[in-house]
């Protein structure tokens, strides 16, 4: 970046916990904004439930483990809001309001401050209460709709697409709110469901129904052609082979000697999809009767789209990454910085990892709480 981060002098308090509230704050840490972090005094549960993550999602962030249930653990949380541009929680409705930390009483302490609520179904409506996990938000949201149209049993999902999904919808809508204020604007109240999330991007698989009120049909699922799938190899490998349109098509079959697949009726989409079961059939015996290097060299130099699926150790010393910077060595592990370029260069929030036992009383100090007072009630972690 040419000048300062996009968000640089932001602060921002972060009551979230798990996965969704804090990748949020990641990327808006990476784009300059100051991160606090309030865990609980035991701290975030994700430290032991996704070993690793936690380090990934909060790097560069300070935090601090205050009890919200004393009276002296709000008083500080009141001072340090205060100091805040936005606030991020991540309960179920009415949850943060009970511990001290509500829209109102937010509002109240910072004039011009950003309230963001991040939930599984939004601060409103019948399912408000309900509890849920990502592969429930894509059940409900429509992530599984081509599956069911196509009659495949629908099956976990490879990545926490809501969870995901939403924690960018909180960045974008922060980074939009925080750029877009004037002063003495006054509290922005933010309603972020990751149900809502998840089904504004499953709608790009069965958008037709939006325009049409038809299910998704056989002939609309491209991600569902026999090109587009999973094949293993003889070396015991996986490749993700993605020849949807009739040009890969055409180049995967003259790759591999098999001018007969690209022959009527298979040298259309929907032909292709018609006998898709037939050529998925010929393809995973072409396929797995080659070793996986040799059979993604060919089909690249085809400029068929292929992917050997990668472990995590061969996702880390990809040289693209590297080349590209996203990937960094650090004393402590590996690091992922903010994954676009701006002006060339990579945001990052930088390398050093959360300290509460430092962090608790350099902030809170900062924002004139009696650390020392603090630690004796016994409402301060570290």
């Amino acid at each position: 970046m040419s000048g300062a981060p996009p968000l640089a002098g932001r602060r921002i308090v972060d009551f979230s916990l798990y996965l969704p509230g804090p990748y949020a704050t990641r990327l808006l840490a990476d784009l300059g904004a100051e991160v606090i972090k309030v865990e609980p005094l035991r701290g975030d549960p994700m430290r032991e439930f996704l070993p690793g993550i936690y380090e990934f999602v909060n790097r560069g962030k300070a935090v601090v483990r205050v009890d919200l249930k004393r009276e002296e653990g709000r008083a500080a949380v009141d001072r340090l809001v205060a100091s805040a541009d936005a606030v991020l929680e991540g309960f179920r409705p009415g949850v943060a309001a009970r511990l001290g930390i509500g829209y109102e009483r937010c509002a109240e302490l910072a004039g011009d401050l950003v309230y963001c609520s991040l939930s599984g179904y939004g601060q409103s409506g019948p399912e408000r209460d309900h509890p849920g996990h990502d592969i429930g938000y894509e059940a409900s949201g429509g992530g599984y709709a081509g599956v069911l149209a196509i009659g495949d049993p629908p099956a976990p999902p490879h990545l926490a697409a809501g969870d995901l999904s939403a924690a960018m919808f909180v960045a974008l809508t922060l980074s939009a709110t925080l750029a877009g204020r004037a002063a003495g604007a006054g509290a922005t109240r933010v309603d972020v469901s990751m149900l809502e999330s998840l089904t504004h991007l499953a709608a790009t698989r069965w958008g037709r129904y939006l325009r049409d009120r038809v299910e998704p049909q056989l002939s609309d699922l491209g991600s569902y052609a026999p090109g587009n799938g999973f094949y293993a190899t003889a070396d015991d490998r996986w490749v993700a082979l993605a020849a949807v349109e009739d040009k890969f098509w055409d180049g995967l079959c003259g790759a591999l000697d098999r001018a007969d697949l690209s022959a009527p009726p298979y040298d259309t989409h929907a032909g292709r999809m018609e006998s898709r079961a037939v050529l998925r059939e010929a393809l995973a015996a072409e396929l797995g009767g080659r070793e996986a290097a040799g059979l993604v060299a060919t089909l690249k130099a085809a400029d068929v789209p292929v992917n050997v699926v990668a472990t995590a150790a061969e996702v880390v010393a990809d040289p693209h990454l590297r080349e590209r910077g996203l990937i960094r060595e650090l004393e402590d592990g590996l690091h992922l910085d903010f994954p676009v370029l701006i002006d060339g260069r990579r945001g990052s929030a930088g390398d050093a990892l959360p300290d509460p036992a430092l962090d608790g009383p350099r902030v809170l100090g900062e924002v004139g709480v009696d650390v020392e007072a603090l630690r004796a009630s016994g409402a301060l972690g570290g």
